[in-house]
């Protein structure tokens, strides 16, 4: 099996040009770097290969890139957990999400993304569940002490709002953190998400033109945002990380829900999708449903959609309570992120990229399936700027891509909700 060997592939790609964390909570707009251009080539999941791609446009680094990935390294990079317990060997996932003990210092933080990027291939999504007020994860930043929760956003002027999202942007770049899961676009004025402050605002324009306003704060900054829980989580009042949630939402309610999410379009690098069951597409989670994943590529092709933590355990009860089965119709509805909260390394967690592994190898033709979505994944990743360093070195000669063997990686983990 061809395995890819990208040399001198460090944590200078995401952190060398990092600014320095600033005390002062005011936005500000100085040194704010212009997020990248450059228009993504929609993509079509059907008959879609990186071999075909990079043959038909030479132009397309992420295709080049993908067809010289073995299996195992395409299914990697659909993979994001908690950093592996390893911390010397390669990161053999796509992207990484920083939470609970990881978020004490400013210090460590940084400290640990730079391990982590100087082990992985291919630069790493670095994200944080990020939203401000009852949920603010980086509350040991001095300039994010005060950031505004959901619902303070929804009541600021654009303007107001793209500067916090500036602020929000700088600050976390500054650690090393290059994708905030953020903004909430679930549209309530009660229920779960309201009373935590989490939404915005129930004016799907309202919550449209401040939601992007932030979004393009953060970006001017290098980092992206993942709008969630698409297509909306609305106005239940249960909580899907602690019990199965179904709503009767009727299919043009669920279309209306997910209008902040759609007038965002490319502002976001994708959307992270409830695990809400709405009985109007099929009575199972949102991210099991091939239905609503189709929905977001239909709109935006090039967003990269992602479950929500797919190792909490309501979810088990829609399988019968296998946690592998989860894993499967979540890879089978097209999902091209599979998200745990759980190392990939854990002994008593579960190997998310065996599970998809063998799907392929009971049916091939899912090759095709995994390379529409690591060309997503590639595609933002490029569109960030995080692989401009690999692309100018490769094709200038100091930088070849070769090849050899090297061990499997060992198994996944499972579980800690966002």
């Amino acid at each position: 099996m061809k395995t890819l060997t990208l040399l001198s592939l460090c944590a200078s790609l995401t952190l060398a040009s990092a600014p320095s964390l600033s005390t002062s909570p005011v936005p500000g707009t100085s040194g704010a770097s212009k997020p990248p251009t450059a228009a993504p080539v929609p993509l079509a999941d059907k008959d879609v290969s990186c071999e075909a791609r990079a043959r038909s446009n030479p132009a397309d680094f992420a295709a080049e890139l993908c067809a010289a990935m073995s299996l195992d390294e395409k299914i990697a990079q659909m993979v994001m957990s908690y950093p592996p317990l390893d911390k010397t060997g390669p990161v053999t996932v796509g992207a990484v999400i920083m939470l609970g003990p990881l978020l004490k210092s400013a210090e460590t933080l940084r400290t640990r993304v730079e391990n982590l990027q100087s082990r992985a291939e291919i630069p790493l999504l670095v994200a944080v569940d990020m939203e401000g007020g009852q949920l603010n994860r980086l509350q040991f930043v001095p300039a994010l002490r005060e950031a505004p929760s959901g619902r303070a956003l929804g009541q600021m002027t654009p303007a107001a709002a793209e500067a916090w999202g500036r602020t929000l942007g700088g600050q976390m770049k500054a650690l090393g953190l290059n994708c905030n899961l953020g903004p909430v676009l679930d549209l309530a004025d009660k229920g779960h998400m309201f009373d935590r402050e989490r939404s915005m605002g129930a004016d799907a324009k309202r919550v449209s033109e401040v939601a992007a306003a932030y979004v393009r704060g953060m970006r001017s900054q290098g980092v992206i945002g993942i709008g969630k829980h698409f297509p909306g989580y609305g106005d239940v009042d249960q909580n899907s990380d602690r019990e199965l949630v179904h709503s009767a939402r009727p299919r043009e309610e669920i279309r209306r829900q997910a209008e902040p999410f759609f007038a965002l379009g490319g502002e976001l690098g994708g959307v992270l999708l409830t695990n809400i069951a709405f009985e109007a597409q099929g009575g199972v989670p949102a991210i099991l449903a091939k239905e609503i994943v189709a929905m977001a590529h239909a709109r935006e092709p090039n967003w990269v959609t992602m479950t929500d933590d797919i190792a909490v355990a309501p979810l088990r009860q829609v399988t019968g309570g296998d946690a592998e089965e989860v894993v499967r119709r979540a890879f089978h509805a097209g999902n091209d992120i599979l998200l745990t909260t759980a190392p990939i390394d854990w002994d008593k967690g579960i190997d998310l990229r065996r599970i998809i592994r063998e799907e392929v190898a009971r049916d091939p033709s899912l090759v095709r399936r995994v390379d529409a979505s690591v060309l997503r994944i590639l595609g933002l990743k490029e569109r960030m700027g995080l692989l401009d360093e690999l692309k100018a070195r490769q094709r200038s000669g100091r930088q070849q891509v070769r090849h050899r063997e090297k061990p499997q990686t060992p198994p996944t983990a499972a579980a800690e909700p966002i």
